[in-house]
């Protein structure tokens, strides 16, 4: 899965512009029960892929250019630590649901829905998150966490890091983009931008953009890797009509 994120990122953009899936560069380490809705999707090796966050006690959320042509046994995720490399509990899936309209070249739509085989448990290092139910403007401020490499090319990180964020209005994240990233930037979609040397990274797409306690993104691309551009998410409001239809909840 890993080599499959780096393929989508060189398909969607060229050289230095590519963009790359996922990544949080000059961030801090998340302490136990800060971000308990943040999980670790994994492959059948046990290497983390991408971010997850759960919204339910069966239902989580990524990115769907994490989970495109998988079938549900070829993945399940660790929630309950920031460890990556121990601790927390693993669960595999009954479902993955792929938005309908999710294109692979613009990631339009870039969100997945996944369904764990059994009921997550609930602790104080386990609870889902609230869903943002409105559009975040440009300027206020959020925080990224995950897994994903401190830097390009190394290592997914062990501890789960975090960072502040401010989000950018579309028309000023498409401004500080070239002409071809520009066309994966929607109406669907929200950045932010913190300086150069800090963002996202490789594994960390999936992962959830918090803006006063609300999910309010899911990390889906950016320039590798806090090379001074915005990173790019999911609108997670612009899609709860389809998570609410899909899942139930």
């Amino acid at each position: 899965m890993f080599r499959y994120l780096l393929i989508v990122g060189l398909a969607c953009s060229a050289l230095a512009n590519e963009a790359q899936s996922g990544r949080i560069v000059g961030g801090l380490k998340a302490g136990g029960g800060q971000f308990p809705f943040q999980a670790s999707l994994r492959n059948l090796r046990n290497a983390h892929t991408c971010g997850a966050v759960i919204i339910g006690d069966r239902w989580l959320l990524t990115a769907a250019h994490c989970t495109i042509g998988q079938q549900p046994f070829n993945l399940r995720v660790v929630v309950g630590s920031t460890d990556r490399t121990t601790g927390g509990e693993s669960y595999n899936f009954r479902q993955i649901v792929d938005h309908p309209d999710f294109n692979q070249v613009t990631l339009e739509n870039d969100i997945a829905l996944l369904q764990t085989a059994y009921p997550i448990k609930m602790s104080s290092m386990v609870q889902p998150i609230r869903m943002s139910n409105s559009l975040v403007l440009g300027g206020q401020i959020g925080t990224v966490c995950g897994w994903g490499a401190s830097s390009y090319g190394s290592a997914a990180a062990i501890f789960l890091q975090y960072m502040d964020v401010r989000t950018l209005n579309n028309g000023e994240c498409k401004l500080k983009h070239n002409i071809q990233n520009r066309s994966k930037i929607h109406g669907s979609s929200v950045c932010t931008y913190s300086r150069v040397g800090q963002g996202t990274c490789m594994g960390d797409s999936g992962s959830p953009l918090i803006v006063n306690g609300n999910l309010e993104g899911l990390v889906s691309w950016g320039v590798p890797c806090a090379a001074g551009l915005p990173d790019v998410y999911t609108r997670v409001a612009a899609h709860r009509a389809w998570i609410f239809r899909t899942t139930g909840l």
